[in-house]
């Protein structure tokens, strides 16, 4: 780790050779789980509900200002969006994937192995086995060679 570390989720398990840079901040209640040789830009945010989860594979290198989290608001009519439930699904990251500066990645993803999101991309849809995806919403525009 390197700097401050904002660590407020108790459920954070982290793997081998793991890098967190400065102002990473790991939030919620819910599993957390980091594989091994994973590298974590600077303020990165991760969330994970209990009813949910985040799990990040392993060699996936983040890069700064992502944000992760697996939780939304509930936006049913006629009922104040402060009062309703969260809708939790989720995210899985697979194994030596890259994710560029500044995306976000919403609930219920998966982003599969070898994948490779461009920055500031929105991911709201699964990326499968060595996509590379760009956009808002994300989109996969070709595949790695």
């Amino acid at each position: 780790m390197y700097g401050k570390i904002h660590h407020i989720n108790p459920n954070v398990q982290v793997g081998n050779n793991v890098e967190i840079y400065p102002g990473v901040q790991f939030f919620g209640d819910g599993n957390i789980v980091i594989g091994n040789n994973v590298a974590i830009g600077n303020y990165t945010i991760i969330y994970a509900s209990k009813e949910a989860g985040v799990y990040i594979g392993d060699n996936v290198q983040i890069a700064a200002q992502s944000y992760i989290i697996d939780t939304n608001h509930g936006i049913k009519k006629g009922i104040l969006i402060k009062d309703q439930p969260n809708e939790s699904a989720p995210i899985h990251i697979g194994s030596d994937v890259w994710i560029a500066a500044n995306t976000v990645i919403l609930k219920g993803v998966t982003i599969a192995d070898g994948a490779v999101v461009g920055a500031n991309a929105l991911v709201n849809e699964n990326i499968p086995n060595n996509g590379i995806a760009v956009g808002v919403p994300a989109r996969v525009v070709k595949y790695r060679e």
